[in-house]
């Protein structure tokens, strides 16, 4: 039987910055991979120096975005029609409830999105993570949002997106990690790493001036994002181990 999963994220490039050696990794090993990302990062740059207008720029992020996904084997993407840097202002039962339909939908077996801390503290991250943990639960809830027409579905596995508190601290990023022991899976993505390069710098042409660990010099900033870590937040499984090698460790 196929595998799946499912990642929840705010902004064209979040895919391809934070977990796109993980997308590109099981795709490639083929897990069905999809995505429901809730903006077209309108508030984004247009580039340095500017590829479009910033009328344009909705539909050039749609397309870098689409882009990225072909490169890293997105296979079902889905966008919602939400405002960059609006998302704390969104009907909070709306969002929820098109994550429940997206979970109902592709029935994952793992789904992703970001930690507490938005990863980089972005309003519109810390929603997407109160939505989809939130999903998360009522996704299996037969009395949640009767109206959709997929039936209640229990995703096994929640993770989300983070950063150990070591490296924090050894790259100086200036945004919170978590404790190293709270880390479930440090996932090497290094054989994944050039599609995750051609997915963050020649996909979204109009964002790739703004790096992650931009401090760091190029070799050791890719060699940082050659490892992208997770946190196990929801299990429906009997056992789950405190480490895993793997985001599909005990589905069968």
């Amino acid at each position: 039987m196929t595998k799946r999963l499912l990642g929840l994220f705010a902004h064209p490039d979040d895919e391809s910055r934070i977990v796109g050696g993980t997308l590109a990794k099981y795709a490639n090993e083929g897990v069905a991979v999809s995505l429901v990302v809730a903006t077209r990062g309108e508030a984004g740059s247009c580039g340095e120096p500017p590829l479009c207008t910033l009328e344009q720029l909705p539909g050039v992020r749609e397309a870098e975005l689409r882009a990225a996904c072909a490169i890293l084997g997105v296979g079902d993407l889905m966008i919602l029609d939400y405002h960059d840097g609006l998302l704390p202002e969104a009907d909070r039962h709306e969002l929820t409830g098109h994550l429940v339909h997206a979970i109902r939908r592709t029935r994952p077996d793992v789904v992703l999105t970001f930690g507490p801390e938005g990863r980089t503290l972005h309003p519109d991250h810390i929603v997407i993570h109160e939505a989809a943990t939130a999903a998360f639960d009522l996704a299996a809830d037969t009395g949640a949002y009767p109206e959709h027409r997929f039936p209640a579905y229990a995703v096994p596995k929640l993770y989300y997106s983070t950063l150990p508190r070591s490296l924090v601290l050894a790259v100086g990023w200036r945004f919170p990690g978590i404790p190293d022991g709270d880390v479930t899976v440090a996932l090497d993505v290094g054989p994944w790493l050039a599609l995750k390069k051609r997915a963050t710098n020649e996909a979204h042409r109009t964002q790739a001036h703004d790096q992650p660990f931009a401090n760091l010099p190029d070799a050791e900033r890719w060699q940082t994002l050659s490892v992208e870590y997770f946190r196990l937040a929801r299990s429906r499984l009997p056992d789950h181990p405190r480490h895993e090698v793997d985001l599909f460790t005990g589905i069968a």
